[in-house]
């Protein structure tokens, strides 16, 4: 963990912060999954899991470990999630800078579900998350967006995804 560390964020309680320069399209780590949350081996809150550090790749719910389960929301976000087989990884979309936060946008990849409001404090807050997941987020943000869907993303929600690149003109 030495080119990532865990403390205090202004966005939400603790976050993840860059310990060197990372540029763009650089893979920051491989995210710890702990195990694959299910009906037979549910959140255990008494052991401090929660459902807040959980991820939802292709239908499943899986524990984030430490530290990621640390990366906070913004709607200007300066990473994000990429998917390789089983494996997902933190990959800056721009350059982040030793000292910087590093952020997602929680609604990539996202069908929907809970809405609470945003902390983030950037230009493009849209002021909370929307429970209609990336479907909620302004068209223009949905295309920009488009690059950084993972396949089984696009899979579950083809017809939506089909029509929303040829408004896009891709």
């Amino acid at each position: 963990m030495t080119d990532v560390e865990v403390t205090e964020s202004v966005i939400q309680g603790l976050g993840v912060f860059a310990t060197r320069d990372f540029a763009t399209g650089e893979r920051v780590r491989r995210v710890n999954i702990v195990r694959e949350v299910t009906d037979g081996a549910p959140v255990r809150e008494e052991v401090g899991e929660r459902i807040e550090h959980c991820g939802y790749p292709n239908g499943k719910v899986v524990l984030w470990g430490f530290p990621d389960r640390h990366v906070n929301h913004s709607c200007e976000p300066n990473a994000w999630e990429a998917y390789e087989g089983r494996a997902i990884y933190i990959v800056a979309r721009r350059r982040i800078a030793a000292g910087e936060e590093i952020t997602f946008d929680y609604l990539v990849n996202n069908s929907g579900g809970d809405s609470w409001p945003c902390n983030c404090g950037s230009r493009r807050c849209i002021g909370d998350t929307a429970a209609d997941g990336f479907f909620g987020l302004p068209q223009q943000r949905q295309i920009e967006y488009l690059p950084l869907l993972a396949d089984w993303f696009v899979a579950m929600h083809r017809d939506r995804i089909e029509a929303l690149r040829q408004r896009a003109g891709h």
